[in-house]
């Protein structure tokens, strides 16, 4: 039993005196572990990561090729894995020009420095070469847009037989009752003749000589002075040279008044095509002691001034289209305590020396269109009684434009 114990305790200072070390091992158990070992370990750990250090950096120059880089590091211990990441960094250059275009450049031009810029010139060649049908297709495309309507839609034939059938319904809509809803009736057609009519007057020369709604007293003053007058809105739709020759106060009897239409005719350009003549709402306020007889023709007169101008242009302008436009029904014509005279008098005197002539006569009178005797037209479209207001000025524009074009269309 002694010798047992003695035995005991040399064992264990034997143990107590060797050098030895313990690891953790997996669930939890211990092994001892020499100092031998130990060292084997770590440097065989520092060759791994002397390994993967040398792999990271051949792995940089490939982009994207990280991952392949380090198994070719694994599986070559004879420093081959820097030049097989080289090698995957050029095969991912190619299967990715789009994001290495710059380092795809590089590496041709110093194996072919030549080849390469040929290379580069064609594609960018063949780059422009496609792109330019692309491009000429959406010009076309945009033009196509501004256009209509288009030739390919309705044939000169089909355009014609719409318009003349806008045409009857104009007809149709001076028989309208409600004095507001003709007006707007005859726009809307108006409208539409216009837009598909095309610029039948783009070479001719319009003339318009009258009073202040050619003037434009009722519109919104403009840079020379003057207002807008429906002359400002006919030019929206023809590129037709226009003169206006619109004078307020204007009569056609100028015993007076130099601004009289008698007095003006010589303004009217030799070249004219067209003249408009649109006035004789003054005289209306000038009183029957100045009105006249048409049979008996006198100068200052209503009737004989009326027929004088008429004369004088006839000759001057014997191939041009000469327009006489009746002024539309007024508020004017209701102030019988001032004049004591009817407007369809006057009107009338206008329609049959305009007959006599040859010209021809737009009767706004008649159409009833515009009437400003009417508080919803009135309110919508005139500055007042009898002038109408930018609005007005532009509804009536294209009335007037649509019968001047009825000929040439």
């Amino acid at each position: 039993m002694k010798k047992l114990q003695v035995f005991s305790l040399f064992l264990t200072i034997g143990i107590l005196c060797c050098p030895i070390s313990t690891r953790a091992k997996e669930a939890f158990t211990w092994e001892t572990v020499s100092d031998t070992e130990q060292k084997d370990e770590q440097k065989h750990k520092d060759d791994s990561e002397k390994k993967q250090s040398d792999t990271d950096d051949a792995g940089e120059k490939g982009a994207f090729q990280w991952s392949e880089g380090e198994d070719s590091a694994q599986n070559n211990d004879d420093g081959t894995a820097a030049d097989k990441s080289g090698q995957n960094d050029t095969e991912t250059e190619t299967d990715n020009p789009a994001e290495n275009t710059d380092e795809k450049d590089d590496t041709e031009t110093e194996t072919e420095p030549g080849k390469a810029s040929e290379s580069t010139d064609e594609t960018n060649e063949d780059k422009t070469d496609e792109d330019t049908p692309d491009e000429d297709k959406e010009e076309e495309e945009e033009t196509l847009k501004g256009s209509y309507p288009s030739e390919s839609i309705y044939s000169e034939s089909e355009i014609k037989e719409m318009i003349d059938e806008k045409y009857e319904e104009l007809e149709e809509a001076y028989q309208i009752k409600d004095k507001f809803k003709k007006t707007k009736t005859i726009d809307r057609i108006d409208s539409f003749i216009l837009n598909f009519c095309g610029d039948p007057l783009k070479d001719k020369k319009i003339v318009f000589l009258g009073d202040s709604i050619t003037a434009g007293n009722g519109g919104t003053l403009t840079l020379d002075g003057s207002g807008l007058d429906y002359t400002n809105f006919i030019a929206k739709y023809t590129d037709a040279s226009i003169v206006n020759l619109g004078i307020g106060g204007a009569p056609f009897e100028g015993s007076d008044n130099d601004d009289a239409l008698v007095h003006r005719y010589t303004d009217i350009p030799k070249d004219a095509d067209i003249i408009v003549l649109f006035a004789g709402i003054n005289d209306l306020f000038a009183g029957s002691e100045k009105f006249g007889s048409l049979s008996k023709l006198e100068e200052g007169t209503y009737c004989g001034d009326i027929h004088e101008t008429f004369q004088q242009i006839s000759k001057r302008h014997p191939d041009a289209d000469v327009h006489v436009i009746i002024t539309y029904p007024n508020k004017m014509e209701e102030y019988q305590q001032f004049i004591n005279e009817n407007w369809q008098d006057y009107a009338d005197v206008q329609i049959k020396l305009a007959k006599r002539f040859g010209f021809h006569i737009i009767n706004l009178y008649e159409e009833g269109f515009m009437d400003s005797g009417d508080n919803k037209i009135r309110n919508a479209f005139f500055k007042d009684d009898i002038h109408p207001d930018d609005l007005g000025s532009e509804i009536l524009g294209r009335h007037i434009l649509v019968h001047l074009v009825e000929a040439y269309i």
